[in-house]
């Protein structure tokens, strides 16, 4: 988690808990985690929302209740861009990944080939020099440094 995401949350839960503090243990919170499986407490968490209260008591300032739910809903939203651009981070990496093995792969093939050759529409082969199989080879390795990092 980044520092910043971190201190919206810290300040985020300090304004809740002392705008809340009068709240009884007669409430209860449901909150749903990442792997989307539903909670129920009796202390509010980020996300969290009021199921049932035993008491009905009025917000003596509905203003700051409303401030305290975008904050808290802010935060959620955070937290849901964060694990969103994390899961975009994996998919690169993994494509990144299959990438590598591919041209590590190629260019295996490349230097364990004696003589190289392309395939016309006719599938008649056309053999390369020895310069244009080192070019080749030479091109195959870059490829693979890139895909691979160096």
């Amino acid at each position: 988690m980044s520092r910043s995401t971190v201190l919206l949350l810290a300040t985020s839960m300090a304004v809740l808990l002392g705008a809340v503090g009068a709240a009884r243990a007669d409430t209860v919170y449901e909150w749903t985690d990442a792997h989307g499986q539903v909670h129920y407490t009796d202390q509010w968490v980020p996300g969290a929302k009021v199921v049932r209260t035993d008491t009905i008591r009025r917000p003596a300032d509905s203003s700051a209740t409303q401030g305290i739910q975008n904050e808290s809903n802010a935060a959620s939203q955070g937290l849901k861009q964060q694990q969103e651009a994390q899961s975009v981070q994996q998919d690169e990496a993994k494509a990144r990944a299959a990438r590598c093995a591919q041209a590590k792969e190629q260019y295996r093939k490349m230097i364990d080939s004696r003589r190289i050759y392309t395939t016309d529409k006719s599938g008649n082969r056309t053999y390369l020099s020895d310069a244009q199989a080192d070019a080749v080879r030479l091109q195959a390795k870059q490829e693979m440094d890139a895909d691979c990092g160096s």
